[in-house]
């Protein structure tokens, strides 16, 4: 031991040098410490259902979150805003805050009612009288922004369900999509209030996002509407992650080609 504290740079140099200058010792290095490393999650759908979180031999890839989960599991202090159909609660959540419904149009919004503090998912179902939407066809609620808070948060090692990526964040639920999907004037101000930002007519965030997850996309180029939200999310310090789609294609829509 040198009896005083070096960084690991200086022991390697140290040792190096001992190697180099005395042919009695065999070998040295730094005595560096070790720590217990992450076990998998024992919640019962994760082998199974979560291959993509640990990408198995057979696999054409994944996540690698098992040595992720070695460096972090989320902390408490960051909460992560699901900008999408709102949440329903669920026994395999943990910290939901307040969030806000940002649907102005009441058939959209399928609640009866326009923008207002409850961020809760009353369903997106549509049948084949809604005409208005895309043609008419009839199909099930998504339920997408529990989804995805379950994807960001679920709880581990609790015995319910999978895991999610980071449960040990808070999740800020923001309602922008509701029948047949949501209009961008409203996600724009979704964004800007999950950053902490002002919204004419709404009440400040009292828990500003740390970061804001968007699973949705629309096609054609960033609009202006979504980049100048997005500069001003990024200018307030935020992460924005946006999806780029399921549809293998090359073709990213927005407000993932946005900038930022």
């Amino acid at each position: 031991e040198t009896g005083t504290t070096v960084t690991l740079s200086e022991a390697r140099v140290i040792a190096e040098r001992l190697m180099r200058n005395d042919s009695g010792v065999e070998y040295a290095e730094p005595d560096i410490r070790a720590y217990p490393t992450a076990t998998p999650p024992s919640d019962p759908g994760y082998l199974p259902y979560q291959w993509h979180y640990f990408a198995p031999a057979d696999a054409v890839g994944g996540a690698n979150l098992p040595d992720a989960w070695d460096i972090t599991k989320g902390s408490a202090s960051i909460t992560v805003a699901v900008i999408d159909t709102g949440y329903r609660q669920h026994a395999d959540l943990g910290t939901v805050l307040p969030g806000y419904d940002f649907i102005d149009n009441t058939t959209m919004a399928n609640d009866g009612g326009g923008r207002d503090s409850d961020a809760q998912d009353p369903g997106d179902w549509i049948t084949t009288s809604d005409t208005w939407c895309d043609g008419g066809y009839a199909d099930n609620s998504s339920w997408h922004g529990t989804h995805v808070a379950g994807t960001i948060a679920a709880l581990m090692n609790n015995g319910i369900g999978g895991t999610g990526i980071a449960p040990n964040v808070k999740i800020l639920p923001v309602r922008v999509l509701g029948k047949c999907g949501g209009n961008i004037s409203d996600i724009v101000d979704g964004m800007r209030w999950a950053a902490g930002l002002a919204v004419p007519g709404v009440p400040a965030n009292p828990t500003p996002a740390h970061v804001l997850n968007m699973s949705l996309g629309a096609s054609g180029l960033c609009s202006a509407s979504f980049q100048e939200a997005a500069d001003n999310v990024v200018a307030a310090g935020k992460v924005i992650v946006a999806a780029t789609g399921n549809s293998a294609t090359i073709h990213v829509g927005q407000p993932a080609n946005c900038t930022g």
